[in-house]
């Protein structure tokens, strides 16, 4: 292409960047793409939102016009600089299209000697999928299968014996130092284990039985502190885990919430048309103390005043006809001639001074009453184990059928409390008819 065949309509296609303007801002807008010409134009501009139709058409009027007389005239000079820069275009882009065209030629004949190597070596292998991409010149000058690989074999390796023997004290020395750890652990849990042991020796040796447990949550020794095998008939049987706590102490512990209340019996006589307190006793159990022997001591007795508390309660429902009642499922309250007893479970923290200073003679009977109740409960339960001991009676042997309904602990507690003033009633009525009978016969 000559520089007398190029017109003003030809369109030029470069494979190099455009040469550099008079005007460098458009230079540098010229290589700018999309992505970095919209930001611009919202920094400038604004948001598009603004833009309209009509906007863009009202700033293209007021831009003047390149035709405008008044514009200094500068045709000629740009016409001289065009051709220049056209002649030096068309040098430049016959010297890229030749460098072109060379690179292109290159990279062909390249990749054909990389085709006729790998077929030439597959054909050592597959000689039919070699030679159908094997160029004609190489299959008429070398012959096919000619070409092959195989493996090299690397020197053999050479164990360094100081890493490994680095890497075998290292291992050995950390090994020593997890023995050495767990010996420690294994001492300190021996000596912990053997601290326990030797508590539970000692309440073995004190009489209680002992017996292993299985539960959900635990599994190990435990003390039996109920009163199951001596007759009771109670809900609760008494059990309580042998636990070791972090020190390598022995702390019991029982079924459900630890008891703190205790039988109190009071004595009310009537002062003014109302019943007042005039004495009161209640049971004594030492609450805090420390040693497990003195602990399951105090579970057991704490155990034994909820069973009689218990047992009172429900012989009530029995003696309900001779105005025994329940109040607020706490208290118990036994009419007598003369006086009332009040029955009911007080906290031991509740327990006041005063309770201890009086020594009046009504609290004497109230502690009488309190030790009498206690003892009806244990005869309550020799009763139950010898029923439980005792041969039972062939099959279809006719028996009287026992009263399961009987009280054993308030009716015989009772009837020895109304003995005594029906005694003196019953004495002062027949001193008061014989009198009578006497002044009648003079």
């Amino acid at each position: 292409m000559s520089a007398s065949s190029l017109s003003g309509d030809d369109i030029f296609v470069s494979l190099e960047p455009p040469p550099l303007e008079e005007d460098p801002s458009h230079a540098i807008r010229s290589f700018r793409n999309l992505s970095q010409i919209i930001p611009q134009i919202a920094l400038e501009r604004g948001s598009f939102l603004n833009v309209t139709e009509d906007s863009l058409r009202k700033e293209i009027e007021a831009r003047p016009s390149p035709h405008d007389k008044n514009m200094p005239d500068e045709t000629p000079t740009k016409l001289k600089k065009s051709a220049t820069n056209l002649a030096e275009f068309e040098e430049d882009f016959n010297n890229a299209r030749a460098d072109l065209n060379r690179l292109i030629c290159a990279a062909q004949n390249e990749a054909a000697i990389s085709l006729d190597f790998v077929s030439l070596l597959i054909s050592s292998v597959r000689p039919a999928a070699g030679t159908t991409s094997m160029s004609p010149h190489l299959k008429s000058h070398v012959p096919v299968g000619s070409l092959g690989a195989d493996r090299i074999k690397s020197s053999p390796y050479v164990e360094d014996m100081s890493v490994c023997l680095g890497w075998k004290t290292q291992a050995v020395s950390a090994a020593s130092e997890r023995l050495a750890r767990a010996a420690e652990r294994l001492a300190e849990e021996a000596g912990l284990e053997k601290n326990y042991w030797e508590q539970v020796e000692k309440i073995a040796v004190s009489g209680e039985v002992l017996s292993k447990m299985r539960m959900p949550d635990y599994r190990g020794m435990g003390v039996r502190y109920g009163f199951a095998d001596a007759g009771s008939t109670y809900k609760e049987k008494g059990i309580a885990t042998l636990r070791r706590n972090v020190e390598g102490k022995l702390v019991v512990k029982t079924e459900g919430e630890r008891r703190t209340k205790v039988l109190s019996v009071a004595i009310m006589r009537p002062l003014h048309g109302e019943y007042v307190r005039t004495g009161q006793y209640a049971s004594k159990v030492n609450y805090e103390t420390r040693d497990v022997k003195k602990e399951i001591k105090q579970a057991r007795d704490l155990l034994f005043e909820d069973e009689l508390f218990f047992e009172i309660a429900r012989e009530t429902r029995i003696l309900g006809s001779q105005g025994i009642t329940l109040d607020f499922g706490n208290k118990v309250m036994i009419p007598l001639p003369a006086l009332q007893v009040a029955i009911e479970t007080i906290d031991l923290e509740d327990q006041d001074s005063s309770m201890e200073l009086d020594t009046g003679p009504d609290r004497v009977i109230a502690e009488a009453i309190n030790v009498a109740l206690h003892l009806l409960l244990s005869k309550l339960h020799r009763k139950n184990l010898t029923a439980r001991r005792s041969i039972p009676l062939p099959l279809g042997t006719r028996t009287n059928i026992t009263d399961t309904g009987k009280s054993e602990i308030l009716e015989p507690l009772v009837s020895s409390l109304a003995v005594s003033p029906i005694k003196d009633s019953l004495t002062t009525l027949i001193m008061d008819l014989t009198s009578a009978l006497k002044k009648n016969v003079i």
